[in-house]
This record gives C-alpha cells, sequence and structure tokens, in this order.
C-alpha cells in the first residue's frame, strides 16, 4: 500500500500537520479500533479477557521480536523505557569502582536510572557530544578496564542524529563492555538489528514511533546478560505455573518474561500490538526511506530560508527528526501553531518530525508558512 493511502487511518490529517512524533504520535484508526474492541470486551463482554490480552500481548511479542531481529522470548512487556532501563540497572551485581558510560547529549530516561547507582561508588563518566554527534572513537577514549556498562539512544532526542550502533557495539563486544540502548527515538521509523549492533539491552516506549498508548513499551534482552542479571522484583506471573495459585515455589519463568511479573496494562499492548502490526505492513526500511526524502526536501527547503540545520552532514545519521536554528525560534513555532502545523522546540531550536504518513505537500506548506514568518 503507498503510504498517502495510510492517512486515511489518521484523522489527525484532517485537522492538522502533524510533525510532533519525536515527542508523542496520534493515534491511528487502527489502534482505536482495537483498543474500542477490548473495552466492549471488557465492559459488555466477557469481562475477564485475559485470555484475549495475553494473546494480543504475544502477537505483539512475536511482531516486535521480528522488527528488531530478536527472539520472541528475549522480549518482555514494560510501561516506558524509564521502567525498562531500572530493570537493567536492578538487576546487575554492581560494585564500588564500576564504570558507566553515558553521553552529555542524552534525554534524561537514559540518564537518571544510572546515575541512581552513584550512591553505590559506580562511577558515572560521559562522552562529551561533538555539535550534536556522539563519534565511537571519542567513547573508545573513555572505556578503561572499570568500564562495565554503556548506555547511549539509537537516535539522539534534540536534533536526530542516528549513532553508529553497529560500530559502537563491535566496540563494546571487543572490550567486554555492555551495550545498552535506548531506542525509544528509531525503533518503528528505522531499522534495527539487535543482533548485528551487538545491542544486549534495549529499553523502548511505545508512544513515539511506534504509535502506541502511553505506558506500553518493551525490552529486549540479549542471552547472555539475561544469565547475568537476578531480577530485583517479582510476582505471581514472574513464575512458572503460574495458576497454581497454592504452590509458591519461586521458579522463575526461563526466559525475559520473569520480567512481566504482574497484570500487565493489556489495554496499552493491545493498542500498541495494532500500531506494530501495521508498521511492519507498510515496512521499516521503506519508512526510512520516506523520512528520508521528506527530511531532503525539508533541510533544503529551510536552509534556503535563513534557518540552519542542526543535525550532521552525513545522511548515514539521519533519522525522522531535523532540528533548526535561527531568529525568532519560539515566536516561529507559536506562529506555526496557529497555522495548525504542530513541531516541537527544544534546546531553542524548532524540531520537526514527520512520520510515514506525512506527505511531501505538508513539507511544502511547512516551508510556505517559515517564508511567510520571514518575510
Amino acid at each position: 500500500m503507498p503510504f498517502r493511502e495510510y492517512r486515511k487511518y489518521f484523522p489527525i490529517t484532517a485537522q492538522k500537520i502533524y510533525l510532533n512524533h519525536a515527542a508523542i504520535s496520534p493515534y491511528s484508526t487502527r489502534v482505536t479500533d482495537r483498543l474500542e474492541e477490548f473495552i466492549d470486551e471488557r465492559s459488555f463482554g466477557v469481562i475477564d479477557n485475559f485470555s484475549k490480552g495475553d494473546e494480543l500481548r504475544n502477537r505483539a511479542r512475536a511482531d516486535l521480536a521480528k522488527m528488531i531481529n530478536a527472539k520472541p522470548d528475549q522480549i518482555a512487556f514494560v510501561q516506558n523505557t524509564s521502567q525498562g532501563l531500572n530493570i537493567l540497572v536492578n538487576s546487575l551485581n554492581w560494585q564500588p569502582g564500576d564504570e558507566i558510560i553515558l553521553t552529555d547529549y542524552e534525554f534524561p530516561a537514559n540518564v537518571y536510572p544510572f546515575l541512581n547507582l552513584e550512591r553505590l561508588g559506580v562511577k558515572i563518566k560521559y562522552v562529551a557530544n561533538r555539535r550534536g554527534q556522539i563519534l565511537p572513537e571519542d567513547i573508545k577514549r573513555l572505556i578503561s578496564p572499570k568500564t562495565k556498562l554503556l548506555s547511549l539512544s539509537f537516535v539522539e532526542f534534540a536534533n536526530g542524529f542516528k549513532n553508529d550502533l553497529p560500530t559502537i557495539g563491535q566496540l563494546c563486544k571487543e572490550r567486554g563492555v555492555l551495550f545498552s540502548v535506548d531506542g525509544i527515538q528509531g525503533v518503528g521509523a528505522l531499522p534495527l538489528d539487535v543482533q548485528a549492533c551487538r545491542i544486549d539491552f534495549l529499553s523502548n516506549g511505545g508512544h513515539k514511533w511506534l504509535m502506541g498508548p502511553m505506558g506500553a513499551g518493551f525490552i529486549y534482552i540479549a542471552p547472555a546478560l539475561f544469565k547475568r542479571m537476578i531480577p530485583s522484583e517479582t510476582g505471581w506471573l514472574a513464575v512458572e505455573d503460574a495458576w497454581n495459585f497454592l504452590d509458591y515455589r519461586l521458579k522463575l519463568l526461563p526466559d525475559v518474561r520473569r520480567y512481566e511479573y504482574a497484570t500487565a496494562n493489556f489495554l496499552g499492548i493491545a493498542g500498541l500490538s495494532a500500531s506494530v502490526e501495521m508498521l511492519l505492513q507498510a515496512g521499516v526500511a521503506n519508512i526510512q526511506n520516506h523520512l528520508l526524502m521528506l527530511g531532503d526536501l525539508l533541510v533544503n527547503g529551510m536552509e534556503q530560508n535563513g534557518l540552519k540545520f542542526t543535525g550532521s552532514r552525513e545522511k548515514a545519521h539521519w533519522s525522522g527528526i531535523f532540528s533548526f536554528s535561527g531568529k525568532q525560534m519560539e515566536k516561529l513555532f507559536e506562529y506555526l501553531l496557529t497555522k495548525n502545523i504542530i513541531c516541537s522546540l527544544r534546546n531553542g531550536r524548532l524540531r520537526v518530525a514527520p512520520h510515514f504518513y506525512n506527505i511531501r505537500e505538508e513539507i511544502e506548506e511547512l516551508i510556505g508558512e517559515v517564508i511567510k514568518f520571514y518575510s
């Protein structure tokens, strides 16, 4: 199906030009139909539709595994990126003097869970960005014999810089460093292969590029890391034979599902499942190509009108996020709102984040309004 035809699933297109998917995505009717079906069952149907929720969860688990080249039993559902990273942080045995490498250009969700380990004597080191870019050679210089883990984003939230995960993952593998990735600004819009990138742990909220509800995300754990992790929390659904209620043996599930230890956000997962199905149908590689085409149009048009693109000039590092600096950016942002063109203002820059259902005419209209604003 051509991407233009997917617009019929997005009612927002009749009202606004929505270019803020790096913050949160609008619902498609594919999602709302699934949510309404689930709500109807809980309201008027069987009511106790745990089995239906579990079925949708397993479908979504398989689809997400396919999306990132993992196995379904390596995927668990969490509420958000922060919860996922806290699972990682709290399931490893940290010692005073252990080092963790972060970058100084990260969204706080990929910082605070690790900073919380400083109370245990863990040292946090930051890779300095170079004009918003994270270079593997700068990471390499910070790795020491005490470095236990590196965590960074698939795509940097402020300027859309796509990190070179295969190179960084290989570097971590060679140095015996665990590689953790915050995938929320890329997964769903850009292809990601956790095997090729040597990723040990991935945490990903579902409300941005995956276009699902808030409160429904997932984690991936590589087999070698899984064996090293000891859950700091558990519950009745984390064990084998969970429905044998009075058998209190704590025999944890043998795979990543042990981190889904209690009643899940089945409503959120139901919506996420519908969205992931749609994205796979559209093809994530196709989505990336479409975003690069829109990005070309956007960058050229904005720079011809006096704004500066703050991302990388190398398209290998492009994503679905395009940020621009210039004069009167706050006023420009507010002006665009009056024209029903929805972007973000981040760090004094206009951040434009289209998705696969956006079309070139919408980008052209944005550029036209920028011309009017500055004229």
